[in-house]
């Protein structure tokens, strides 16, 4: 099969989903409230997107992993900016997710539910994964720091939690790949949404998603998926802490396809399995290969 790209195809909305990581909801809304985009129509009213659409959405990735907001995508690239106008939309762009994060850790310390609710509209609307994961963590980290800490951090994740969870409801009626089964599992030291975004992520590919919370043994969770001839499985682990300790359940089942998704500390650090590929923040969100 070639692997040279077709500039004449169409693709449907769900295949772009694949081939960007962005879902379907968040293409629509940058659609109607940006006007980032305009796919072709069918008769029916289907949504198609020519290549053209899908290099722009890939830059349009590349320009938010760099602090751009969604909302200043479509005049930074029409503008075809020289290094030094690029570089002044990116200050902006970090003084304005500044003064987003300020807003939100606000809402969050002062228990504000309608205020954090019309912030996370937002940000779940304009930001891609990558872009909101880091977001959350560091409004996760602020609060930390916070004093009486505990009760605001238990509101925030809640709230982040139940978002996300409404978003992995419409995923599950998506059509998803045959035979593409995958198992995501959380390390105890892992905040709950961290492992539902990576869920949803991996829903949002295609991918039958079952989340398994760290409750259940890794070697039980190993067994139970070959026995369901699950295909992989990826172990979410916020700041690599328990890497180490799971490295030998790893070894032992490396037939099957395994990724683990920590922080920068796993840079340098000697994959645990010939199949394991081991991914820091930054790479969290690169499509999956299964």
């Amino acid at each position: 099969m070639s692997d040279s790209i077709d500039q004449n195809a169409l693709y449907p909305i769900r295949e772009v989903a694949r081939l960007t990581g962005i879902n379907p909801i968040t293409l629509r809304a940058w659609e109607r409230r940006y006007n980032l985009i305009e796919p072709v129509r069918t008769e029916s009213g289907h949504r198609l997107y020519t290549q053209e659409h899908i290099d722009f959405l890939h830059e349009t990735l590349r320009l938010m992993e760099e602090g751009i907001p969604i909302s200043r995508i479509q005049a930074v690239i029409s503008e075809a900016p020289s290094r030094q106008t690029h570089t002044s939309a990116v200050a902006m762009s970090t003084d304005q997710n500044h003064a987003l994060l300020e807003k939100i850790v606000l809402a969050a310390g002062q228990l504000q539910v309608q205020a954090l609710e019309r912030l996370l509209d937002r940000v779940f609307a304009d930001y891609s994964l990558n872009p909101l994961r880091m977001l959350l963590v560091e409004v996760d980290a602020h609060l930390q720091q916070q004093d009486n800490s505990a009760v605001s951090l238990v509101f925030w994740r809640s709230s982040v939690l139940r978002r996300i969870q409404v978003r992995l409801h419409s995923a599950y009626t998506q059509p998803l790949l045959p035979n593409k089964r995958m198992v995501i599992y959380k390390a105890a030291n892992t905040p709950a949404y961290l492992g539902a975004l990576v869920t949803l992520f991996a829903f949002e590919q295609g991918y039958q998603a079952l989340a398994i919370t760290e409750e259940v043994p890794l070697d039980q969770v190993f067994t139970l998926a070959k026995s369901l001839s699950i295909q992989a499985l990826i172990f979410v682990d916020q700041d690599a802490s328990a890497t180490a300790q799971w490295s030998t359940s790893f070894a032992k089942y490396a037939s099957m396809r395994t990724w683990l998704f920590g922080s920068e500390q796993l840079t340098g650090m000697q994959p645990a399995s010939v199949n394991c590929e081991l991914r820091a923040w930054s790479q969290w969100f690169a499509p999956l290969g299964l």
